[in-house]
């Protein structure tokens, strides 16, 4: 059978050579290939010159500005770096008597990179130094390669003596520095240590601050905290090499010296009568603070219990710490400033201001006899309410006798009310309180200051569930009940009672200094506000106060060479039993120099503690103090 034989027909016009495959795009075969288009081209030239512009940039960059940081950072991966705490600056008295000191001390300090383990030079150099040291080899050198672990420089031995000092520079062990410091010291340390401070080691808290290093320390309490930013100084630097380039060592800038307006023998006699009321009471807790009634500034200022600062710069003890601590009675808490109270009577001068100005009484309205008061109790009308003066006391009673006397009875009306007459009410007393500041922080240049508390119908009722009664204002109109404010704003509106009316901001600090004596920045007196009082009201009170030295309830000042103007107090505590003892006091009379406030917390009733501490300090003041 033959095969059939099948044949392609094709047409030669459709078959394309080679060559036909480069023709341009005009041909019919043009989706073939494409040629590039030039715009292609252009974008590839342009992002070839921005990448070479870039790196040209960042090597100018790298290579010239940046060129200091990175020199320096060439030097810092090639040595040990170590930041000199600077001296801080001092603290001074009014009359520039020194309230600290610093002293040279030395620490021996260990470069991390320099010391090997199992090296017998390093096994001799630990060996000598723990016998200089009087340190035991074994427990010198655990400690030491512990802590390289860990650190690339740390101290091993702080404030080393004299001897030990030479024997260190004798010896010149390898990876071993001595470092000059200064050792803080403060001078009667207990007696100022409510005003100052104390230092201690930087926390994490503290080293958000760029400031700060590890080894560093900062003001933790007082003046050393409020002041931290001008005591600090500025660090130095030493580069300890392995190699022979290394860093320019900088020295340590000491810090800015603080000038107060604590005057020195003022401060110790108030701490040293205070401590002796307190000691023979068998009592612990106190507050006492001493102001220019004109100016300000705080004279005199003392907290108990108090603390030795001092004992900070060494390290506690757990005995220590726990005394300071989780001590129930609070060494490190300031009575004066953020301690609050029932201002008792010492709040009588202020609501006699305010019952003249919205004329409750007038200066020569009477009272008769000053012994109780008795509310009907529309509940229960065989109990009667009964707000009870302090003592029986018998005869008329104008605004001064009732103030020089201390008239509960008085106040009651007048603040509360009583049958036809108004009283201030809760509402006037609010508005007064607060105008004069009693609820806000007045300033003090320490930290921790607490503004004063004020009660309202609206908070009774929104905290307590509770409406608000007559006895309610009657109790705050004589210093008791929930009103609460501090020994310093006491001062503050009694120091504007002997001022004209004038209340000002109260300051610790007159100037910074740098170590040539050279004004940093300088305080003076602040007028915060006025008393909401016409200032013939002012006078009549201020009146009314030196009727209580004359013949009230503080005659133990008759014997003072000068006039002054005072109001004894007390705030029942511990219901027939223990009360806070106050007392508040300014002189002289005419052109008064100080106002002081005093406060001794739990004394037994009327044992007049507060008053005896204030009579000691001002007959030695006005006598032989000034």
């Amino acid at each position: 059978m033959l095969k059939k034989e099948y044949k392609i027909s094709v047409n030669q016009e459709d078959w394309v050579t080679p060559e036909e495959t480069l023709l341009d795009s005009s041909s019919e075969y043009s989706d073939i290939e494409k040629p590039i288009a030039s715009a292609v081209f252009n974008y590839i030239f342009i992002g070839i010159m921005i990448f070479a512009g870039i790196i040209f940039s960042m090597t100018v960059k790298l290579s010239v500005i940046d060129h200091e940081q990175f020199a320096a950072l060439s030097i810092q991966n090639s040595t040990a770096n170590f930041f000199v705490p600077p001296p801080r600056g001092l603290i001074f008295d009014r009359n520039d008597v020194a309230l600290i000191k610093n002293t040279p001390s030395f620490d021996l300090l260990v470069v991390s990179r320099e010391i090997k383990e199992k090296d017998s030079e390093t096994e001799q150099n630990i060996s000598k130094i723990s016998q200089i040291l009087g340190a035991q080899e074994v427990d010198l050198k655990k400690s030491i390669f512990e802590q390289m672990e860990n650190n690339s420089i740390f101290f091993i031995a702080k404030d080393i003596s004299k001897d030990q000092l030479l024997a260190m520079n004798f010896l010149s062990p390898k990876g071993f520095y001595i470092i000059p410091t200064m050792k803080r010291g403060y001078i009667d340390g207990h007696q100022f240590s409510q005003i100052i401070g104390y230092i201690g080691k930087v926390n994490k808290e503290d080293l958000r601050d760029a400031y700060y290093k590890h080894t560093d320390i900062v003001g933790k309490l007082g003046l050393e905290a409020q002041y931290e930013n001008y005591l600090r100084g500025e660090h130095g630097k030493i580069y300890f090499s392995r190699e022979d380039m290394r860093g320019e060592n900088v020295d340590p800038v000491s810090g800015r010296n603080l000038t107060t307006s604590i005057e020195f023998n003022l401060q110790k006699k108030l701490y040293s009568e205070l401590f002796e009321i307190l000691r023979s009471a068998g009592l612990d807790k106190a507050a006492a603070v001493i102001q220019n009634p004109k100016t300000g500034e705080v004279l005199a200022l003392a907290s108990f219990p108090s603390f030795d600062n001092n004992i900070f710069n060494e390290g506690l003890s757990e005995k220590e710490f726990d005394k300071l601590f989780k001590n129930t009675s609070r060494p490190l808490f300031n009575r004066v400033s953020s301690g609050l109270y029932n201002p008792g009577s010492t709040i009588k001068p202020f609501f006699g201001m305010a019952i003249l100005e919205e004329k409750i009484f007038n200066p020569t309205d009477n009272i008769r006899d000053c012994i109780s008061l008795v509310l009907p109790n529309p509940y229960d009308p065989d109990s009667p309410a009964v707000f009870n003066n302090w003592r029986e006391d018998f005869g008329l009673f104008n605004l001064k006798r009732a103030i020089a006397n201390s008239c509960n009875v008085y106040f009651y009306i007048g603040g509360g009310g009583y049958k036809n007459i108004k009283g201030l009410g809760v509402d006037n007393i609010f508005k007064y309180l607060h105008l004069s500041l009693a609820d806000n922080k007045l300033g003090l240049d320490i930290p921790g200051e607490e503004a004063g508390f004020i009660p309202t119908q609206n908070w009774k009722m929104r905290e307590k569930g509770e409406a608000w009664y007559q006895g309610d204002t009657y109790n705050i109109s004589i210093g008791q009940g929930d009103l609460l404010v501090t020994p310093l704003w006491i001062n503050s509106y009694v120091s504007a009672v002997a001022n004209g009316g004038t209340i000002y901001k109260p300051y610790i600090v007159q100037k910074v200094t740098d170590q040539n004596k050279n004004i940093i920045a300088e305080f003076g007196s602040q007028e915060l506000t006025k008393l909401p009082f016409e200032k013939e009201n002012i006078e009549i009170v201020k009146n009314a106060m030196e009727e209580t030295i004359l013949s009230g309830t503080a005659q133990i000042f008759k014997d003072l060479p000068v006039r002054a103007g005072a109001k004894t107090g007390t705030a029942e505590v511990v219901k027939g039993s223990r009360v806070n003892s106050l007392f508040t006091i300014f002189a002289p009379f005419e052109n008064p120099e100080v106002a002081m406030t005093v406060l001794v917390e739990g004394s037994v009733t009327n044992q007049g503690l507060a008053i005896r501490a204030a009579h000691n300090v001002l007959k030695w003041y006005f006598t032989d103090g000034r």
